[in-house]
């Protein structure tokens, strides 16, 4: 296969992910952005979290509450679980990498937040023990992953699967998804 036959044949499944996803996308976002922007507006944090890629896409999308994605707005309250070497360094040396989000979860977040975990495989053990830490201290929890399927995932109010097994290709759907929501928000606020 060529490079232009690889490239067209990635821009063909990229485009096939849309068009099987667009209409169950339109509702969830509308709905995750008025829940989200109903914590934002009453002092609420949402947080991300995630491993390598995921972990640089958990950054940028708090970066974008935080800063803007495309609207101006006042500063809102957004963090990710994946940024602070420090914090994660110190919790994977005392107790493990697989409580590097659960520990996080367990000190700084309440039932005011809401927690979008970000597993390409949906099987990351650190992501998955946040997401269970954060469920029970009542925090809503959202997760978007893969076409993997997961184990029992009881303590996750929401799973997101993109229709994929291409990690790449459910990262770029991720990073839509949450600018997509940073966007709805936004607009929320000027209104």
């Amino acid at each position: 296969m060529t490079e232009n036959d690889y490239l067209k044949s990635c821009f063909n499944e990229i485009a096939q992910i849309w068009v099987r996803s667009q209409s169950v996308e339109i509702a969830r976002l509308t709905s995750l952005a008025k829940r989200v922007f109903g914590l934002l507006e009453h002092g609420g944090t949402l947080a991300f979290a995630g491993n390598g890629g995921s972990a640089s896409e958990a950054n940028h999308l708090a970066a974008e509450f935080v800063g803007r994605c495309v609207l101006e707005h006042q500063a809102l309250k957004s963090i990710s679980l994946s940024a602070n070497n420090s914090v994660l360094t110190s919790i994977m040396n005392d107790y493990g990498a697989e409580k590097i989000f659960s520990r996080q979860v367990e000190g700084l977040l309440d039932s005011s937040s809401l927690l979008i975990g970000l597993s390409t495989s949906g099987k990351s053990a650190n992501v998955l023990q946040g997401l269970k830490k954060a469920k029970e201290k009542g925090i809503y929890t959202v997760l978007w992953t893969g076409a993997s399927q997961s184990a029992s995932l009881d303590y996750v109010d929401e799973i997101w699967r993109v229709s994929s097994f291409s990690t790449p290709r459910i990262q770029e759907v991720h990073l839509v998804w949450g600018h997509l929501l940073a966007e709805l928000v936004e607009r929320r606020l000027q209104e």
